[in-house]
């Protein structure tokens, strides 16, 4: 028979803690610069003891010599020495002045020019309507047309029906027809067409009228050329393959799509974090943080000389410690998250110094752990420092994981990046000719002349994720 019994026991166990500082530490080395600056803003506006100094030559840093209770440089804040009579007077001055030391004047400045810079472009179907008000001569006119860009997509297709417009309207479907052919003729070319096909049609009578050929290409033989069958259209029209390729060019460069230069989605930028330059007389490379768009935040003398007036009460001298820590402890997370990204930056640059000299196809094969064991830290680290942030070199712009890649061996013994390896099928296909374009498995035959063994399965992976069309579709008839 089981024997039960209440016991009590004490067990020991390991666990990892985060607390709110660790957390904060990570969450600001992974923001980019752009969120950072929010981040810091947000910051700003609810803890009062912090400020942000304005056009300063580098981030205050801010010695901490503290234990729990707030102590700064081996004394508590009550211990502080200051002059409390005249601290007094100057705080009638300010009081007198209408300062409110609750705001930051620096940010409430840069955030009312951001307001007051703010500015959205019309939308796709505001310049529709806008249109539609000269070209309407009558109210039933507008009132159609209301309904039919109310129809129309973000590819700038009516994608409505006559009928029902004409229905819910009380009108005859050729009046909406009527009136859709009207709209058809607002820019850009070719909105409101119904499908891609209709589409080309409209922007043919705008930019070729006398180019009937395209037209016959575009109505019974698109499919057929978007498979680049260029014998058989050729065939069909009774013309020679190089025509065919001239009408496939004059057709390259409509829109099928004319809603989307109208897009609604706010542009997206990009701030480096990291700039390289090469100083030519030391022929060195010289890394440095974009210091100019970096927050730089400073502690309140005000508020920490309040924090030991013998007149503030208890609750009143909580808040304030709690914020002076909170605000210590973000400017030296900050000050964190600049030294290690600059030192990974270094690292980086020391490592892919032929990628810097000579370009894509000299990028070394470099792994998170390699950065990590140079640096000093924790894999990890590294990954979530390079997130999001964007180095400027001389090369162009990149993503500071771009440097992370695998390898591929080569003959030397050596190993070679694979994104070295898809610049190099990228060069290849470039300089390619164009009537006998190479399949993959003379790509692979040409990186093996260059010392790199590569499988024609790789070849074709780094192809397509490159977007390199296959060999028929790379195929032109027209003289180089």
């Amino acid at each position: 028979m089981m024997n039960m019994e209440h016991r009590l026991a004490q067990t020991q166990t390991q666990r990892l803690m985060l607390t709110q500082k660790m957390q904060q530490a990570i969450q600001i080395l992974q923001l980019s610069m752009l969120e950072l600056d929010q981040y810091v803003q947000e910051e700003l506006e609810t803890n009062p003891v912090l400020e942000q100094i304005a056009n300063g030559p580098e981030l205050t840093p801010v010695q901490n010599k503290q234990d729990g209770n707030g102590d700064t440089d081996g004394k508590s804040l009550e211990d502080m020495e200051f002059n409390l009579d005249d601290y007094r007077d100057s705080w009638r001055d300010i009081h007198r002045e209408g300062k409110d030391l609750s705001r930051n004047p620096d940010a409430d400045g840069r955030r009312q020019f951001y307001e007051d810079s703010i500015t959205r472009e019309e939308s796709f179907t505001s310049r529709l309507l806008a249109q539609l008000n000269f070209a309407a001569h009558d109210e039933e006119t507008y009132a159609i047309g209301e309904q039919i860009i109310g129809e129309i997509d973000g590819r700038g297709y009516f994608v409505g029906s006559c009928e029902e417009i004409a229905e819910r309207l009380n009108v005859s479907v050729e009046r909406v027809n009527e009136v859709l052919h009207l709209v058809q003729q607002f820019e850009p070319t070719g909105v409101g067409a119904r499908d891609v096909i209709e589409c080309l049609l409209l922007q043919i009578d705008a930019e070729y009228p006398d180019e009937d050929e395209l037209r016959v290409l575009v109505t019974q033989h698109l499919e057929a050329l978007e498979h680049r069958q260029i014998p058989k259209i050729a065939k069909a029209m009774n013309i020679s393959h190089e025509r065919v390729e001239e009408l496939r060019d004059e057709l390259a460069k409509l829109n099928p799509w004319p809603g989307h230069e109208y897009s609604d989605e706010p542009p997206q930028y990009v701030v480096p974090d990291v700039i390289v330059e090469k100083n030519e007389e030391t022929d060195e490379y010289e890394v440095y943080l974009a210091g100019e768009t970096a927050p730089e935040l400073r502690i309140s003398g005000d508020y920490q000389k309040m924090a030991q007036m013998d007149d503030v009460d208890s609750e009143a001298k909580k808040f304030l410690r709690d914020k002076l820590e909170s605000a210590r402890w973000l400017i030296r997370n900050i000050q964190q998250r600049q030294q290690t990204i600059l030192r990974i930056a270094v690292a980086i640059v020391e490592i892919q110094r032929d990628f810097f000299d000579r370009g894509q196809e000299y990028l070394k094969p470099l792994t998170l752990q390699e950065v990590a064991d140079i640096v000093g830290v924790h894999e990890a680290t590294v990954s979530r420092a390079t997130r999001g942030k964007y180095m400027q070199t001389p090369q162009g712009l990149f993503e500071m994981k771009y440097f992370f890649s695998p390898g591929l061996k080569h003959d030397q013994g050596g190993e070679q990046s694979s994104r070295s390896v898809q610049t190099m099928i990228e060069n290849i296909v470039d300089q390619e000719d164009k009537r006998k374009p190479l399949s993959d498995q003379k790509i692979a035959d040409e990186l093996k002349k260059r010392g790199i063994n590569i499988a024609r399965r790789t070849v074709t992976k780094y192809r397509e994720s490159l977007g390199i069309l296959s060999t028929s579709l790379r195929r032109s008839y027209q003289e180089q």
